[in-house]
């Protein structure tokens, strides 16, 4: 199966894309988001913020929409950036150590240590068929 992602109308400041959720979006993903710092003047901040960025990109694929799309957005701030990531969990996330055999869990340790500030906006998604599921937004801010 192609992997599909859908460009969405720009709005000044903001870059929004919903991505397929399959594995292979990912390294695009991260792709499009490298040119877009560098468009916006933040190319300083790629490194960091591409890992931050693939943090919540990755736990988005573990819980996609129920339209399979994890839909992102980019802004420009006054004095940096904001990234936000949508996904299908309720669950709020907590930052805290994983057991050390643990394969997953140490994403938001990171991001809570290199972003200026970060947080989670609960949201509904509609699935289609009238009904609405509990998700949230996970973003992080970085500082010029």
């Amino acid at each position: 199966m192609a992997t599909v992602n859908v460009e969405l109308p720009e709005k000044p400041g903001v870059k929004e894309w919903r991505w397929a959720a399959t594995a292979g979006c990912a390294p695009l993903s991260r792709k499009v988001f490298r040119k877009w710092l560098f468009r916006v003047g933040a190319s300083h901040l790629e490194d960091d913020a591409c890992v931050l960025f693939s943090e919540l990109f990755a736990n988005a694929l573990r819980y996609p929409a129920p339209d399979m799309l994890i839909a992102t957005r980019w802004l420009v701030l006054s004095d940096g950036i904001r990234v936000e990531v949508d996904d299908a969990s309720s669950q709020d996330p907590v930052v805290e150590g994983p057991p050390d055999d643990a394969e997953h869990g140490r994403g938001l340790i990171l991001v809570h240590l290199m972003s200026a500030r970060w947080g989670v906006k609960h949201r509904r998604f509609n699935d289609g068929h009238g009904n609405y599921l509990n998700g949230k937004t996970v973003w992080f801010e970085m500082k010029a």
